[in-house]
């Protein structure tokens, strides 16, 4: 009986894996192949991997050069930096470097890993740079007003950091030199920084910087750093001959606005290259997602 019982039980499982056998080897089943990748799709995941890897790059090279701007600037030998970090241009190329590079990495390693974890950070992240983008503009445009009162306080600040930032004083000569002009409204501002205030007991009292001149070489070949000293201690008359006596603000008010078509044209260009890395790592997604269900 117990044998007789055994072979019962062992009937139905016996049966199931002649079933399984009969079905494995019969001609007449087909099983369809997982889907394999198009050259075409090979072709965009190696195109999104090296669009990627050329941002990435041009983030890293951003990085080092905000990088080195602060360490150039770092207080030596006791010495008093003079601007705090947080106002430093140089953070900003740090972030902006710090963000693509990220952003890139992880658009690089999910082309090249085929992770849809990555791709869809990048993603994320793209969307979020292109709506940023898009507040900024809109922004401009309707609130150019305060921008504008925004950009004379800025003016303002550089006057009076001068001589305190070496990257504020770069970019305050490169103003002045390019646009011809002197100050924020007229070359009297400069009677607002400390260094070049009449009351000043240094040599720079009553001076304006070389920028300011309308001749700095004065007929030599290296210019001449002290051709605006003095110059806040003349007449308006005998001041015009020496320097700029315009302002910068009206000045760069006039640039910019012949500078719209440029920039409309580099926002779109910005603008086009995001899509372009989108819709890459979108494809590679889609494949991604169809060859794995």
């Amino acid at each position: 009986l117990f044998v007789q019982a055994s072979r019962l039980v062992e009937l139905p499982y016996s049966s199931f894996d002649d079933e399984d056998d009969t079905a494995e080897q019969d001609p007449g089943l087909w099983y369809p192949d997982p889907p394999k990748l198009s050259p075409f799709s090979h072709c965009v995941r190696y195109l999104a991997f090296l669009w990627n890897l050329l941002f990435l790059l041009l983030g890293l090279l951003t990085l080092a050069v905000g990088v080195w701007g602060l360490l150039a600037k770092s207080p030596l030998a006791g010495e008093d930096r003079g601007v705090p970090l947080s106002s430093d241009p140089m953070l900003l190329f740090v972030l902006v470097g710090l963000g693509a590079s990220s952003v890139s990495l992880a658009g690089c390693l999910g082309a090249f890993r085929a992770s849809p974890c990555l791709l869809r950070f990048f993603l994320g992240a793209l969307l979020a740079f292109g709506g940023l983008e898009v507040l900024g503009g809109l922004l401009v445009l309707l609130a150019r007003r305060r921008l504008r009162d925004a950009l004379r306080d800025l003016l303002l600040l550089c006057l009076l950091r001068y001589q305190e930032d070496p990257d504020l004083q770069f970019l305050v000569d490169e103003v002045q030199r390019s646009l011809q002009c002197c100050g924020l409204e007229s070359y009297r501002d400069w009677e607002s920084n400390p260094y070049f205030n009449c009351s000043s007991p240094g040599v720079q009292a009553c001076s304006v910087p070389a920028s300011c001149c309308q001749d700095p070489l004065e007929n030599g070949s290296v210019p001449n750093a002290q051709c605006g000293f003095g110059v806040l201690g003349l007449g308006a008359a005998l001041a015009g001959a020496v320097v700029h006596t315009g302002g910068c603000g009206v000045a760069l008010a006039v640039w910019l606005r012949g500078q719209v078509g440029a920039i409309a044209a580099g926002a779109t260009t910005l603008v086009l290259l995001e899509a372009v890395g989108a819709l890459l790592a979108l494809k590679v997604l889609r494949d991604i997602s169809a060859v794995r269900v």
